[in-house]
């Protein structure tokens, strides 16, 4: 009987840790797909305008980047379809300049990050700047 009763409390203590861990995930959908968003907001302290104007420059950012992304792959679908034929210099120079263009899309859009912020705001902005690379790189997980 004892045994049963042990079992019985771990699998609802599992099962409320599961809901618990579930109800997290659902009700915090802020929290996902946003990148570094929220994180710039609160660092560079932005108010409901800016807020505003910032979403418009990462819809912008987001479409420019997905664009280049994709002309990106075609590049590199026609690089490697020709395998049987000698390494082609140009067409790694179309990746090359496709690969320039996708970092000057990402440093024109922190330049517009930079135009967004008032004179108050330039401190943080420069201090958020050191760690941009990180802040943008994959895997970064926004803080809580």
């Amino acid at each position: 009987m004892k045994k049963s009763v042990i079992r019985n409390g771990f699998i609802v203590v599992l099962l409320l840790s599961n809901a618990l861990f579930i109800y997290k995930w659902w009700m915090a959908p802020e929290r996902r797909h946003h990148g570094p968003r929220n994180e710039i907001i609160e660092r560079l302290h932005f108010d409901e305008k800016q807020v505003a104007e910032y979403d418009v420059l990462i819809q912008g950012h987001r479409s420019a980047i997905e664009n280049a992304q994709k002309e990106l792959q075609q590049q590199k679908q026609k690089l490697y379809a020709n395998l049987d034929e000698p390494f082609s210099d140009s067409l790694l120079q179309e990746i090359l300049k496709v690969e320039a263009k996708i970092e000057h899309i990402h440093f024109n859009h922190f330049k517009d990050i930079q135009k967004l912020c008032r004179p108050d705001q330039k401190k943080q902005f420069k201090a958020l700047n050191r760690e941009i690379a990180h802040l943008f790189s994959p895997g970064k997980r926004p803080r809580p």
